[in-house]
Parts: C-alpha cells; structure tokens; sequence
C-alpha cells in the first residue's frame, strides 16, 4: 500500500503566552498573638491550587469562533481529567489547576479532532508543563473541517443498492502493529448513496455490505418494513441513508412464502445454494488487499467513490457447540470473523449466532472465505469462562457438521510484592493484574484479578496459549521489576498455557526505584523545539517488538523539555524522531533507520540521566 506522508499544518496556537503574576505583600509590626488551635490547623492547610489554562477555539477556513466545542485536559494530577465547553466567542477556561503536564484536546461534530501542538493526523500533540499558581493563556486551537468520501453502491445490475452498510477504514497501528481499522461509516439511501464525513486527511479503504436479499430460499424481502428502524444505524462519521425506511422493502411484514420456506420455521437455516452480496472494498474487489486506496486531504470532500457489490453463492455453517465433558453448551454464543494475513480474526462485516440450548449452531449468508470461528460460554454453573477458536475455509454452499469443543481456561496463581525505598505502597485492591496474548490481540474480555491484601492474585479463565504477565493498567510512581516462576524470570518470556491448567507460585515485583531519562531539545540559538518526539528504544534488536517496556516515547512541551520514566534497566539507544505515525516506533524497520543517529546509554535501576538534543532549527 502506499505509505504518503500526509504532512497537514494545522496551526494549532497561535501564540502560546505565559503570564506569571507574583503579588507582593506588605506588612506591618504587630504585637505578637497566640493563634487558637483551628488558626494553627488552617496555617498547615495547603493553599489551594491557582493554576490556570485558557484560550480560545476557532475556525481554521473562516476563523469564526468555534461555539460549544469539547474542550478536555489530562494529567497525572488530575485523575479523570477535567472538561468545558467554548462559549459563543469560542473561549475555554480552566481553573484552579495543581502543577503538572497537561494534554489539551479539542472536538466538535464536524471538525478534525485536536490536540495541542499536533501537526499530523493521529499524531500526539505537544503537552503543557503548568507550574504551580502559573497562568497559561493563549492555548489557541484552529479546527479544521473534517473530510468526507461520497458516492454509490450499486448491486450486480448497476441498479443502486439501498442499505447496504458502509465502513471507511484506514491503516493505523493498533497495539503495537500495523492494522486496518475502522474510521467512519454509515448506510446508503434509497439512491444507493453514502456519505461519511469528519474525516481526517490520509489514504482511506471504503467497504459495503448488503444483507438486505437472499436471492435463494429465504425470501427477498426480509428487511424491516418502511419506517421500520435500520439495523445498526449510522457508525461514526454518519451517511446518507440512515433515517427513516433504512433497508426495509415494499412489503410491510410479507406473508409465510416471503418471510422463509413454506413449512419451514422463520429462523430456520436457508437452503444450500443462496445467493447474496459479499463484502467488498471499492473499486469492486472481494479483499483489503486488491482495494484501492482513496486519498483524502485536508478539509477536503472526495466524491464518485462509486462501485458495486459482489454477488456469490453464500452458504450457512452450522454444527454443534460442546463443552470438554461432551455436554452441549447451553448458553453462548458463536462469532465469524474474517481471517487476517496472520492466521487470526481480524476486523470486517462478521456475523454469529447464539447457541441453541441443545448446543446447535446455523450461521446462515455466508460468502466464501476463510474465517476464524470463535466460541464463548459460561460453564455449566455460568461460572468461568470456556471457549474455543478454530479456523475455517468456506467455499460455495453449505459448511454443515462443525463441530466445536468449548475448553475451560487456565488459571494462575502468585503473589504481588511491593519493594519501597521511598514512596508508600499503592492500595492492594485497586491493583489489577493481567494476562494479555504476546500480540495483545483481543480474543474476548481479558480475565484479571484483584490482589488481596495478603499480597496474592489468582487469575481465572484465562485461554490456552502464551500469555504474559502484566498489571491491567501502569501503576503511578511504581514500574514492574521482576516476573519469576520457579526461580525463573519470565517478564519477557510468555507462558505457555493449557486448557484447565493451574499455574502457581508466579512472583510478580514491583519498585518505585523508576530510571528517570529528561532533557531539552532545542536549535543552535537556544529555542526550544517542540515538533519532535523523543524515542528511547533497547540496543538489542530482539526486543523490538510491539508493546515492548523497552520501547518509550515522550513528547517534549512548550519548554522544549521531555522526560521519559520506567524504563528498565539495560542498553538503550534514544533518538529524536519525526514519526510519520503514532506508533510507528514499533516496527524493526522504523527503529533499524534510527540506530545510526542514536545517542547509547545504559540504565541501572534507579538511575536518572539527562539527554540534550540539539536540531536544526525549521
């Protein structure tokens, strides 16, 4: 796919002006007073904070105030962050802030989504270093307009196809690796045409699906009826076509012969040999892989992104859901995925079906393909989880005799120590503990555990395969130091599960002893330099992978000044880098470029060290 840089200059600030006022006191000669005990408990009190963040929202093509936009801050500081809406002159303020480095986001329905200082799209922005009592005005934004696709879907006769579903995806990097994700979307009107707006600029893969006929056995109209409610409505973005009359068709209700065979119940599965419409991706093609990409620019609109959808020969695949012991399962559900380059399921138009109590299955109109089936259930008691994957090939007409063994997860079991040198130790239970896939993908909820106050965790429900040890979000002030079984450390080394395994006596360590890396980057004259990110990423290639802790990035803010915190201790080259994407910094490739230009240094636990960056100035 083509890999175009798409440098937008969103003018995010105009000037960003700090104003500092310092008050002085006078004071006069007085008799010295005793104060009463509650003079003495308001003297000790902490002041409280006076820090303040402001500025103003606008149009970037009409510089009109920009009224009720979402304005949003973030920090460390400010647990949940805080929110405010622009007034009818586009003015935000927030006040009585505490020091800290805070993220400043802008949105509105309509406008490209920003944060501060950003240039690029999905890019993070510059934060703001807030001192205590600072007063930081002039936090200006310039939204710019979202970008929209348009066009018409059209069925195997060129006549417009109304209803069909409509996604605009692009390729981001998701958990590490390079994915293809889901960006905007919505459905056609009874013209067969789509719109999805509100797009940011970059290289777009747009795709329909239509399930509104089943050409063969269960009937052509089975849509709800006019003014009968679209299924699903709108996505993210909106289109045309999502109100009133969705994907219904002439006939209100239809009687028996159009609802599904004569004889037959209405959810029965179709019979062999249905015919109907399979995902496709403009201009016309079956995969994301033979798509063409559509360019969309700045604030831009791409019209007669026209193209029609495949007709095939579906089937339904249907079977039998089981539990170990050979029980059927009597309460979960079957999901179809399409199946990625990689073996796994991937995003796309999947489709499922709930397990009958006698722990049959029909998943009815699907096209060829290869699929990963997935399977999830309670227990025979609803307790843990059981569940199975298992991939598939569908060809033309039925897949019937699947068969699917349901296993109970694995368990672990350990304990979580907190060492302190200086910082008390965080409440035990609002500590999680997880245990995510090496390629954190997302097969269902991630089961994890609380610890309790004797310092254990157990884990339950965990699927079969590797999986690593984690805490389910980062632990202010605290960086995991060591994970051991058995005298062995596995930090890095994923666990090989197996179903209905227990895995004990996992020793889980944590330290507030974090390494600390700070500096500033700045031209030849001494300004600061904000556009770049800093990336610190380990000298040994094996651990360049995604979501590794050796691999850390931080932007620096209005100063200049970055600082990049919990790393672990070992041999680490650091760059400043201009990434085209967010999250670039996890493929080999990317780091592989960065290595010449990296400055070495080596961490122990602990320690704190200071980088400069000196660049050409823009």
């Amino acid at each position: 796919m083509s890999r175009r840089l798409h440098v937008f200059s969103l003018v995010t600030a105009s000037v960003l002006t700090t104003l500092v006022v310092g008050a002085q006191t006078q004071t006069r000669p007085q008799q010295p007073t005793r104060d009463t005990p509650a003079q003495q408990t308001a003297q000790t009190q902490a002041p409280a904070p006076a820090g303040r963040i402001a500025g103003r929202v606008l149009s970037l093509d009409t510089g009109r105030p920009v009224t009720r936009a979402r304005v949003a801050i973030n920090a460390a500081e400010v647990p949940g962050g805080r929110g405010a809406a622009t007034d009818n002159d586009g003015v935000y303020e927030f006040t009585q802030l505490p020091a800290g480095r805070y993220t400043v986001t802008v949105s509105k329905t309509g406008f490209v989504s920003l944060s501060y200082g950003q240039r690029r799209p999905l890019q993070a922005g510059t934060p703001l270093q807030l001192a205590d009592g600072q007063q930081l005005t002039g936090v200006d934004f310039r939204l710019p307009r979202g970008s929209a696709i348009a066009g018409h879907v059209v069925d195997e006769s060129g006549d417009p196809l109304p209803g069909a579903t409509v996604r605009v995806l692009r390729y981001q990097y998701a958990q590490g690796s390079r994915q293809l994700v889901p960006a905007g979307g919505g459905q056609t009107d009874d013209q067969g045409a789509y719109r999805v707006w509100g797009l940011n600029p970059g290289d777009y893969y747009v795709s329909a699906t239509s399930r509104n006929f089943d050409f063969g056995g269960r009937g052509g109209f089975g849509g709800p009826g006019p003014g009968g409610p679209p299924p699903g409505g709108p996505g993210p973005g909106g289109a045309a076509g999502a109100g009133r009359g969705g994907r219904g068709g002439a006939f209100a209700g239809g009687d028996v012969a159009l609802q599904g065979r004569a004889g037959a119940p209405a959810n029965a599965p179709p019979e062999s040999g249905s015919i109907g419409y399979a995902p496709t991706f403009y201009p016309g093609v079956a995969s994301s892989d033979a798509a063409r990409p559509v360019t969309v620019g700045l604030s831009a609109e791409v019209l007669n992104i026209d193209f029609g959808v495949l007709l095939v020969r579906t089937g339904t695949i249907s079977g039998r859901a089981v539990r170990s012991d050979g029980a059927p399962v009597v309460n979960g559900n079957v999901a179809l995925l399409p199946e990625t380059g990689a073996g796994g399921p991937g995003f796309g138009d999947g489709s499922g079906a709930r397990i009958q109590r006698d722990g049959s299955f029909a998943i009815p109109n699907v096209a060829p393909g290869r699929y990963v089936l997935r399977a999830r259930a309670g227990d025979a008691n609803n307790g843990a989880p059981q569940w199975a994957m298992q991939p598939l090939v569908v060809g033309d007409g039925d897949l019937r005799d699947v068969n699917i063994v349901l296993a109970p997860g694995a368990s672990i079991t350990g304990t979580v120590t907190f060492q302190t040198t200086q910082t008390a130790a965080p409440n035990p239970g609002q500590v999680r503990i997880a245990a995510p896939t090496p390629d954190f993908v997302n097969l269902g909820p991630n089961p994890v555990a609380r610890i309790g106050n004797d310092g254990t965790f157990a884990i339950d429900g965990v699927s079969a395969g590797p999986h690593l040890i984690r805490p389910q979000n980062g632990i202010r002030g605290w960086a995991l130091k060591s994970v051991t079984l058995g005298g062995r450390d596995i930090i890095d080394t994923p666990i090989e599960l197996k179903s209905g395994q227990t895995l004990a006596g996992v020793a889980v360590i944590f330290t507030d002893r974090l390494t600390s890396i700070s500096g500033a980057l700045t031209d030849n004259n001494g300004t600061p330099i904000t556009e770049y990110t800093v990336l610190a990423f380990p000298s040994d290639p094996s651990l360049w992978r995604p979501q590794a802790r050796q691999i850390m990035t931080a932007r620096p803010d209005q100063n200049g000044k970055y600082q990049i915190q919990g790393l672990p201790p070992g041999d680490y080259l650091i760059a400043a880098v201009d990434p085209t994407e967010q999250g670039e910094w996890f493929e080999p490739a990317f780091l592989e470029q960065q290595r010449a230009g990296a400055q070495h240094l080596t961490l122990s636990e602990g320690d704190v060290k200071t980088e400069d960056f000196r660049l050409a100035a823009r």
